[in-house]
C-alpha cells in the first residue's frame, strides 16, 4: 500500500517543483524553465478512475501537471528507481524534472489536468509489478 501525501516543497523536490510563488515579494517568478531552444505544447488530460499498471518518464522534457477540475493523485518515482513510487494529492500545479517516472490516479468521477511539455517528447515506460488503485484512507501529513 502506498500512502497519499500532501504536496510540500521538502518531500517533492526530488521529483520537481510545486508551482507557487518562491519569493512572496515578487509579482512575477519563473518557477521552471528550459535552457535549450525547443518548442513546447499544452495538453489537456481528462481521466476517469482506473488502475495504473504502467508509469512513464520523459528523459528530455520537464512536464507540468496543473489540476483544473476533480481530484487526482500524482504517482512519482526518481529516474533510476521506478519501483520506488510515492503518491501526492495533486491539489497544486507541479513541474516534474526530466526523467521522473509518473502516472495519475483519479479520486473523483473525472479529473481534468492541464499539461505543458516540450513539443517533441520522448516517452519511456515501466510496467509495474502490481497495478495501483486507490485506497481511500487518511492523508499522511
Amino acid at each position: 500500500m502506498i500512502k497519499i501525501k500532501l504536496l510540500n516543497k521538502k518531500e517533492f523536490e526530488k521529483y520537481g517543483t510545486i508551482i507557487e510563488p518562491q519569493d512572496k515579494n515578487k509579482i512575477f517568478d519563473v518557477i521552471c524553465k528550459e535552457e535549450e531552444k525547443v518548442g513546447w505544447r499544452i495538453g489537456y488530460l481528462v481521466m476517469s478512475p482506473q488502475e495504473v499498471s504502467t508509469i512513464e518518464a520523459h528523459p528530455n522534457s520537464q512536464e507540468t501537471f496543473e489540476p483544473v477540475k476533480g481530484t487526482s493523485v500524482i504517482i512519482v518515482a526518481e529516474p533510476h528507481k521506478p519501483q520506488n513510487i510515492e503518491a501526492f494529492l495533486l491539489d497544486k500545479p507541479v513541474c516534474l524534472k526530466k526523467g521522473v517516472w509518473h502516472g495519475i490516479l483519479v479520486l473523483s468521477e473525472t479529473a481534468e489536468i492541464k499539461i505543458t511539455e516540450n513539443f517533441e517528447v520522448e516517452s519511456i515506460y515501466y510496467n509495474l509489478e502490481k497495478p495501483l488503485n486507490i485506497y481511500i484512507g487518511i492523508l499522511e501529513r
